[in-house]
């Protein structure tokens, strides 16, 4: 084997090995903490891009755990998929982690007495992070979202106070979302004896019309559901983002959601490849997510909160895209004989949306985080022309803003652009009313979401009210300037991401 093909397993690994580290290394010098977690961070990152242009030039990365063979032993298998989104993972993680070095003392009680516990949990967060992304087993992925799940509680529930009774909520919500999908992994195990997806995907099309293969299938989007936030199981997140500390608000709305929107398509659409028509299911699933998140949106003055339901519209976006393509492959005789271009695009744009949404709102977020270092308060009426005296973090949301909001020439515009012309492009091809209706509703959400996304733009820095401040400190503005510059070199220069997104989706659909 290639030295690049042990990475996979490297990167849950190290990352696992670096929260003990912090755990015990911090006790002595609380200091060391950031630094250990950083560059553990910035090492799989840079393994992680190494994982992807192996498989972009060489192929597919198999790894079996401990030698053993598939199905019986647990296999990573990394495709242009997994591959693309844990790049996504670690470069988010790392921003975040920089913008964290500063943003604790700010926002944690006694950030001295919690550093350690923070660094601890925070590494152990990527570890499921990364785990969910390259493991090629569905148990294995119920374990590491569970890893993930319990360090997400802890730190939505770091700061105390109203905190905890978010983190509780969110462990409550979460709790039964992880039993559903169990209960899904446990029957389809009972079925077939198999926990392999690969070997998964080879012996259940015999047994589609079973009903315990049925309810799983039920259960597996449920338990995904409630950990994409989709509507209405999204009712943990508006809560959970505005008490978590702006750079894990950052990832929840970034990553998390993200990852557990990976890991349905991936179980979805090797394990039940149309046979449900689920392409429907998706399709009304986001529309209503975006629609009923952007009218709660709208009226919110908790800029936290706003941005928590904005991540749910964007969600409902990404979902509505992998819909599309979905619901196009499920009216077509043999999609493997002649991959509709519509829903390879439709995908290749859900999978760009969640690369844009993730930098922007990741942005977004970290500078909220800035704002309330600094004037302490997430009352949007009490903001502004805070961005004035913020220039960095001020002009840098604002790029984030109009990322989200779809404006070119920023990344945010390729996403969003991608999936309304598959959505053109499958009227023409596919027809019928649902295509007509996917395309009027997501086109009035869009253009809907650019009201609130350019209030918060005029709030920062047209306005004038504010209490007179100063810009944030160093790690802190490097954080957001870094997003910003992401959102708008990725819109200038999108053909690579674009290329790659597409790669990632013929992967999954199964056109390459």
């Amino acid at each position: 084997m290639l030295i690049v093909e042990h990475l996979p397993v490297l990167v849950v690994v190290l990352s696992l090995l670096s929260a003990f580290t912090i755990l015990i290394v911090g006790h002595i010098n609380k200091n060391s903490c950031w630094f250990i977690s950083i560059t553990t961070i910035i090492v799989q990152l840079v393994m992680a891009i190494f994982i992807l242009y192996h498989v972009l030039t060489r192929g597919t990365i198999y790894y079996w755990l401990g030698g053993w063979m598939p199905p019986w032993g647990i296999e990573y298998l990394v495709d242009a998929l997994n591959a693309y989104v844990l790049v996504i993972v670690l470069f988010l993680g790392l921003i975040c982690a920089i913008h964290s070095k500063s943003s604790i003392e700010h926002e944690l009680p006694k950030p001295s007495q919690k550093i350690v516990h923070f660094y601890t949990v925070y590494q152990l967060f990527i570890t499921g992070l990364c785990g969910v992304t390259v493991t090629g087993d569905i148990f294995n992925m119920y374990v590491f979202i569970e890893i993930l799940s319990l360090a997400a509680y802890a730190l939505v529930a770091s700061k105390g106070g109203i905190s905890l009774r978010a983190g509780f909520t969110y462990l409550v919500m979460g709790s039964i979302g992880a039993c559903f999908f169990l209960l899904g992994i446990g029957f389809l195990y009972a079925v077939t004896g198999s926990l392999n997806i690969h070997d998964l995907s080879l012996l259940l099309p015999p047994l589609y019309g079973n009903r315990a293969v049925q309810a799983a299938f039920i259960f597996i989007i449920l338990g995904l559901g409630i950990k994409m936030a989709i509507f209405p199981l999204h009712t943990w997140l508006p809560d959970a983002h505005p008490a978590a500390p702006s750079p894990i608000s950052a990832m929840l709305s970034g990553i998390m959601i993200m990852v557990g929107f990976y890991a349905l398509i991936r179980v979805l659409f090797t394990l039940f490849p149309f046979y449900y028509n689920y392409g429907l299911i998706l399709l009304i699933l986001g529309l209503l997510s975006m629609t009923v998140a952007n009218l709660f949106a709208y009226f919110q003055n908790d800029l936290k909160r706003l941005l928590a339901y904005s991540s749910i519209v964007n969600m409902g976006i990404a979902a509505t895209g992998v819909g599309v393509a979905a619901y196009i492959l499920a009216t077509v005789t043999d999609p493997q004989e002649a991959l509709p271009e519509a829903a390879s695009l439709a995908m290749a744009g859900a999978l760009l949306h969640i690369l844009s949404h993730g930098i922007g709102k990741a942005m977004v977020f970290l500078g909220s985080g800035n704002i309330h270092a600094s004037i302490h308060t997430r009352e949007l009426s009490k903001m502004s022309g805070v961005g004035r005296d913020m220039p960095y973090t001020g002009y840098s949301m604002t790029v984030g803003l109009l990322s989200l909001l779809g404006m070119p020439p920023l990344i945010g515009f390729w996403s969003k652009f991608l999936i309304i012309m598959s959505v053109a492009m499958a009227i023409q091809s596919v027809g019928g009313v649902v295509m007509l209706i996917t395309f009027i509703v997501l086109l009035f959400n869009v253009i809907y979401a650019a009201a609130y996304y350019l209030r918060v733009a005029k709030v920062l820095m047209i306005e004038s009210g504010a209490v007179r401040t100063h810009e944030a400190p160093f790690p802190m503005v490097f954080s957001v300037v870094v997003l910003a510059f992401a959102c708008l070199i990725g819109g200038l220069f999108p053909i690579l991401i674009i290329q790659i997104a597409v790669r990632a989706s013929l992967t999954i659909l199964g056109g390459g």
